[in-house]
Order: C-alpha cells, then structure tokens, then sequence
C-alpha cells in the first residue's frame, strides 16, 4: 500500500512539472508570437497583425491561467483546461489562417500529444477524436462563411510560409520536451527498479535468516509433535476406556431407575387397585339396577336421555376397570408357569378374546408345524391381547391387522402388524416406559406390562414403525428356555 501511495505520490509530480514547463513554454512562446507579429507588420503592412496578435493574447492568457492553476494544486483541473482551451485554440486557428486544407491543421497535434503527456495515454486517443469532431465541424462553418479567412493560401504566400515554419519549430521543440519528458520517467523507473532490487536483496537475506531459525523451530517441534503424538495415544486409549467404563455404568443406572420405578409402581398399582375395585363394582351394580328400574318405567320414555347417560357411566365404569386390571397385572407379573404349548392355539385363544371391529381385515400367517415351545399360555395370551388391541385403536378408520408367527434362528417369531397411524421415530425407544402413553385414555401399562412378561420368557420384542404407513411388533420366544 506504502508503494502504490509512493508510486501515485511521484507521478503526480512529473505531471506537475509537465504541465508547468508546458504553460510557460507556451506563455513565452506566445509573447514572442506577439513580438515578432509587431515586428513583421512594421516591415510588411499588409500582414493580418489583429487576428494573430489576438491568438497570440489568448495564448498568453490561458496558459497564465493553467500556469495558476498549477500552483495552486489543481493539477487535474490544469491538465483538463489546459487540453480543452488547445483543442478551442486549434479549430479557430485552423479555420482563421489557412483553412481545413491549409498547413495549420497539424497544429491539432499539440492538444492530443499534451493530453498524454498531462492526463495519461488513454486520454490521447479521446482527444483526439475530440479534434476530429472539430476539424470535420468548422469545414462546413468555413464554406458556409461564418468564419471569415483572414489568410489566404494564394493571396498571403509568404504569410503561410512563416506561420508553417513557427508551426514546424513549436514541433522541434515540442518533440524536445516529450523526449525530456519520456527521458525523465524512464530514469525515475529506473531508480525506482534499483531502489526495488535493493530492498529485494535486504529482504532476501532476511528472509535467509529466518529460514535458519525456523528450520532450527521445526526440528523442535517435530521433537514435541513425536512426545505429544505419545501422548495422545495414551489419552485415545483412557478415553476408550472410560466410554467403555461410561456405558456400563449408563446401563447400570438406567436398569436402577427402571427396577426402583417398577418396584413403586407395582406397591403403588397393587393398593390402589385392589382400593377402587370394590367402589367401581357397587357403582356398576348400582347402574344396572337403576338402568333396569328406568326401562320398566315411563321414565324411559319421557326422558330417554336418562337412558344414554346412564350406559356412559357404565363404559367409563369398564374403562377404569380395565386401567385398574392393567395396575393389578402389572403389579402381579411374576415369574410365567410353563408348559409345553404351541403358539397357534394361543393365537387362536387370543383371537378369541379381542372384538375386531368390521372395517378392519384379520390376516393369519401361520406355518403349519411349529413346534411346542414351554410359556405361560395366560401370560402370552394377555401379550396377545394388548397387541392386537393396540393395532386396532391404531386403525380407527379401518385396514389390515396381520397375525404371523415362524421359526427362525433358533427362536419362535410372532409378528403383529397393522397399517394405522405409525409411530413418530422420537418416541418410539419410549413406548416400553411404565406410565408413558400417547392415548387419551390409558395409563401406559400395556406395553410395559408386556414387555416384562417376554423377558420373563428370556424372550425379546422389537418394533419397527413408519408414520402414515403403520407398525410392526415383533416377539421373539426362544424354542428351548434356559
């Protein structure tokens, strides 16, 4: 950034002097103009003395004023004014004295050549289409007359010849200034290239000492990268040990919870169960009295919504029966007594035991043949149940409960699949919990209840679900208990 400011910074000043030398070379130029004009009409009466006196007096007033504008540090303005009062200089002078076809049209020349010089090379290349525009505009202002020819080309011989020849040496020395101008760039590019090689040369044999040290820093720290490398595989180690040692306790903790969890629900299922059943069985008694009582009276018929009412109450009466049932099952999941028994007359039992409403077809998928496995058959029956129970709330508005059971790898599968609802992917490791229920009505047991009955047959239940397509429980019992 320092070089670019002093890169900028030197250019500025080359244009300054530029210009400078370029104003008062034109302001004496100029005076001598008005000088000889004066001389040579003193000799030659019909020399055009007022037109050349006039230019030679606006030569001198423009370049005193691009000379101020100079020095008072508008060098960009100067630069500009200096081309544009050149380019205004040289279409009247061209006209005025000789024509568009007289020796004058060169002097459009010097406006260009400045413009590169003061402004920079690109603006040449404007200006000078800029002095195209001119020279092709006052051809047409030269044969309409506007401007009057003061020197003619035949009548004024000598004249042209004099004002061709001042044109030709203003050339000389402008070609002078350009090749002092050229001369001074190149010799400030060269110092500028010495200066750079320089600082080059300084910089290189820094950088050769640096090299040193931080070739000395590596070999250092490859020694601490080799000690840290160690290090790290000591500590890769202990972490892997301490996940491992993590888990177990993980595992550990969450089987603690569990048992205490189980443990205060089924103290806590077990009293309150065996508390509320004898209220709910007067209640229901009660209302299967007074339903039979309302239906021999004209009650009945008056009020018939008395009737409704009272079979509500009934059904929220077998609804807290069967949530009381489900807090004394899970309280009494003891240890299954077996037998021997084959899965397809539980299926069937289970079958038997669960309503299945009409809007939902029943599938069985049982290979003929299995053998007899040793269960608790009332146990597996109720696992059954709750299954395809849970299947068909999962249906409510109709489709396919599917019931499946094989041999495979040792085990005895039973599958239940419907194609309800599904089960979201972040809470299906939940559905197990005790208490932990997405249904309006329930407690959450079902499943727990379930799920203890199976490891109690050293078996396992998996369970694979997709929102909107349905869920699939699969329960594997072992051939052979231990």
């Amino acid at each position: 950034m320092t070089q670019k400011l002093a890169t900028l910074k030197g250019e500025r000043e080359r244009k300054t002097g530029a210009i400078s030398v370029l104003t008062l070379w034109f302001l004496g130029a100029s005076l001598l103009g008005i000088v000889a004009t004066v001389i040579i009409w003193a000799f030659n009466r019909e020399y055009p003395v007022v037109p050349i006196t006039v230019v030679s007096v606006i030569g001198v007033l423009t370049s005193a004023l691009t000379y101020w504008l100079v020095r008072s540090g508008a060098v960009k303005v100067a630069g500009y004014f200096c081309v544009l009062t050149g380019l205004i200089e040289s279409a009247f002078i061209c006209t005025l004295l000789g024509g568009f076809t007289g020796p004058m049209a060169i002097i459009y020349l010097i406006p260009i050549l400045i413009a590169g010089m003061v402004i920079d090379v690109n603006s040449s290349f404007f200006v000078a289409a800029i002095a195209t525009v001119l020279y092709l505009v006052m051809i047409p202002v030269e044969r309409a007359g506007l401007l009057p020819q003061l020197v003619n080309l035949t009548a004024q011989e000598n004249t042209i010849q004099l004002m061709t020849a001042g044109i030709n040496i203003i050339f000389f020395f402008l070609a002078a200034f350009l090749s002092w101008f050229a001369a001074s760039r190149l010799n400030n590019a060269l110092h500028d290239v010495s200066r750079f090689a320089s600082e080059l040369q300084t910089a290189n044999e820094k950088l050769q000492t640096s090299e040193e040290e931080l070739r000395a820093s590596n070999e250092e720290l490859e020694a601490t990268n080799e000690e840290l490398r160690a290090t790290e595989e000591e500590l890769r180690a202990g972490n892997e040990e301490l996940q491992v040692t993590n888990e177990e306790l993980k595992t550990a903790q969450e089987r603690l919870i569990r048992s205490e969890k189980l443990a205060a629900i089924g103290q806590l299922a077990g009293g309150v169960g065996h508390e509320l059943r004898n209220p709910l069985g007067a209640i229901k008694n009660a209302v299967y009295y007074i339903k039979g009582k309302v239906a021999k009276s004209e009650l009945s018929q008056q009020e018939p919504r008395v009737v409704e009412f009272l079979n509500i109450v009934d059904d929220e009466i077998n609804a807290s029966n069967k949530i009381i049932n489900d807090l004394l099952s899970f309280s009494r999941v003891g240890k299954p007594a077996v037998s021997p028994a084959r899965i397809e007359t539980v299926i069937n039992d289970a079958i038997t035991h669960t309503p299945i409403p009409e809007n939902i077809t029943l599938n069985k998928n049982i290979v003929v043949g299995l053998p007899e496995i040793q269960i608790d058959t009332d146990q597996i029956r109720q696992v059954l149940v709750n299954m395809m129970i849970n299947a068909i709330q999962a249906m409510p508005e109709g489709g396919k409960l599917t019931i499946a059971a094989r041999e495979k790898d040792r085990f005895l599968e039973v599958e239940i699949a419907d194609t309800g609802t599904g089960i979201p992917q972040e809470i299906i490791g939940k559905i197990f919990d005790p208490l932990y229920t997405t249904k309006a009505k329930g407690i959450g047991l079902g499943l727990a209840v379930c799920k203890s009955i199976i490891d109690r047959h050293e078996g396992q239940i998996d369970v694979v679900s997709k929102v909107g397509e349905g869920t699939t429980f699969m329960i594997k019992l072992p051939l052979k208990a231990k």
